[in-house]
């Protein structure tokens, strides 16, 4: 950048030395604006679960999350200071969509919104948030981080890397620590345990069910059961109900909230060829299980001390 002076000089005896001055303190004020803009610019580069380098700024504290497992990890650090926008569906924490302004839906968010909010940095799901979404974001000059989130080991990359860009490391390494030890605890409480068997049913007509890719799945096996479609390499799919009665599974697991009930399935033709129907075992898990953040640990708890009580029997 270029600065040119154009101060004129009167004739007054004693003006060249005041004039010297207020020189000597404009050019200190520059040099002081300069420093301090290249300060608010300065960033770095790191590379995101997509492999993506991206300009991080290496002072964040304006944060777009597009995704409501992104924001309880924000959350569960102390940076909610930090985040100025998050998407529509935000449950976990309850106070999050309270006190955060909505940029839209997690699929088509407004990039409008977005921009008018000034992020320093949008953390996105490649695989909710869309490719469209990514590149309008990129084409305004925002950085966007990608984050992958299909295994717990994901929750606690995705837990290093917020921090990091949030300056908050510490907070992070103990948060993970925390989470390891709960999961810790739920494996050792399983120890020689026998593991049921359950079908997990989001919607009976037709049946849609969780494959090995999918998290819950993931969150079964932790649990100490196991999914009777574990092995089928999708992450949902969608299954005629003939293609699930040889898994004969011991329970029925259904999420909180959700739209199938027992009676729902009794009174719908062929589902009482299952045995579990037919005698009603049903696990309902929290719904907390479903997203790929800390708050998920709360959801394994609960279904781990279901799965042990049924153990029991």
């Amino acid at each position: 950048m270029s600065v040119r002076l154009s101060i004129s000089r009167p004739a007054t005896c004693g003006q060249p030395v005041e004039e010297s001055r207020l020189v000597s303190k404009f050019c200190w004020c520059l040099v002081l604006i300069l420093a301090l803009s290249a300060s608010s610019w300065a960033a770095h580069w790191e590379v995101d679960d997509a492999g993506r380098s991206v300009a991080v700024p290496d002072h964040v504290h304006r944060v777009v999350s597009l995704s409501p497992s992104l924001t309880d990890i924000v959350y569960a650090l102390g940076a909610q200071d930090d985040l100025v926008g998050i998407t529509d569906y935000t449950d976990y924490p309850p106070e999050a969509a309270r006190q955060k302004p909505s940029v839209g839906a997690i699929v088509n968010p407004s990039l409008e919104k977005i921009f008018a909010l000034h992020p320093d940095i949008v953390l996105a799901l490649p695989a909710f948030n869309g490719a469209d979404t990514i590149a309008g974001l990129q084409h305004l000059g925002l950085p966007v981080f990608l984050f992958n989130t299909s295994n717990v080991s994901d929750i606690y990359r995705n837990i290093t890397s917020v921090g990091r860009m949030l300056g908050r490391d510490q907070q992070a390494s103990a948060l993970i620590a925390q989470l390891r030890l709960r999961q810790e605890r739920i494996k050792h409480q399983l120890t020689g345990k026998t593991r049921p068997k359950v079908l997990v049913v989001v919607a009976i007509d037709p049946l849609i069910t969780a494959g090995r890719s999918a998290f819950m799945t993931e969150m079964i096996t932790t649990a100490g059961a196991e999914s009777v479609t574990q092995n089928i390499s999708q992450d949902w799919l969608q299954l005629n109900l003939e293609a699930a009665l040889p898994f004969k599974p011991d329970y029925i697991l259904l999420i909180q909230g959700g739209p199938v009930t027992l009676k729902a399935m009794q009174q719908q033709p062929g589902w009482n060829s299952l045995e579990a129907v037919q005698k009603g075992r049903i696990i309902t898990v929290d719904n907390r299980i479903q997203v790929p953040s800390p708050v998920a640990f709360d959801g394994l708890e609960d279904l781990a001390r279901q799965v042990r009580a049924v153990q029991s029997h």
